[in-house]
């Protein structure tokens, strides 16, 4: 697993700590960015908003990365290469759907591009635009409460495999399993996995 870059690293560590100007520099470094991906999700998804929308959801973003001890922050891992940005750009695309699905708007967009799960890369997301991300965020949500159906040693695969992004190899030493099982079990769960979306009409 690759470490995220060294001053997004030293930045999250005096965040976590409380140092209280961390979070204004983060909240500074990251301000616009959120400002303009919660527009551009709005208008990906064609829902109406106003100056109140943004900012309000704008402080929401940083309010939950913040809140309960930085519960929220703690959770960037930098994997795959993802920088902070990325990963906060995701964080804002989820909290704006999650507004709009209780102000009623929640037709998935993505639904006539399908991404393969086994070819899931969601964090992967430095050159996405607004609308890709928004597809990633709502294909991950569902592919983990798919992961939720599974038999407990499949979800524990998948959870290394795509969570913590450990190779099979790896997955299968921590599993006590051969390689050769590993990948039957990465088959079947991937499997169960479609139909799950296939059954939610993804």
């Amino acid at each position: 697993m690759k470490p995220p870059p060294e001053h997004d690293r030293q930045l999250i560590s005096k965040c976590l700590s409380g140092d209280r100007g961390a979070w204004e520099t983060l909240v500074r470094r990251f301000s616009n960015l959120v400002y303009q991906t919660v527009r551009s999700t709005f208008v990906a998804k064609q829902a109406p908003f106003g100056r109140q929308d943004l900012e309000d959801l704008h402080n929401t973003v940083f309010l939950g990365l913040f809140d309960q001890g930085c519960t929220k922050l703690k959770l960037y891992q930098g994997r795959n290469g993802c920088t902070l940005a990325s990963w906060i750009r995701i964080v804002t695309v989820r909290t704006v759907l999650n507004h709009l699905r209780k102000k009623g708007v929640d037709s998935p967009l993505w639904e006539t591009r399908k991404t393969p799960v086994e070819e899931l890369s969601w964090l992967r997301a430095e050159d996405q635009g607004p609308l890709a991300l928004m597809e990633s965020a709502e294909q991950e949500e569902l592919v983990h409460e798919g992961m939720e159906s599974l038999a407990p040693r499949d979800r524990l695969f998948m959870k290394l495999h795509i969570d913590q992004g450990l190779p099979v190899e790896e997955v299968a030493e921590a599993l006590r399993i051969s390689v050769q099982n590993a990948y039957v079990v990465k088959h079947r769960a991937v499997e169960k996995l479609k139909t799950f979306l296939v059954s939610r009409g993804k």
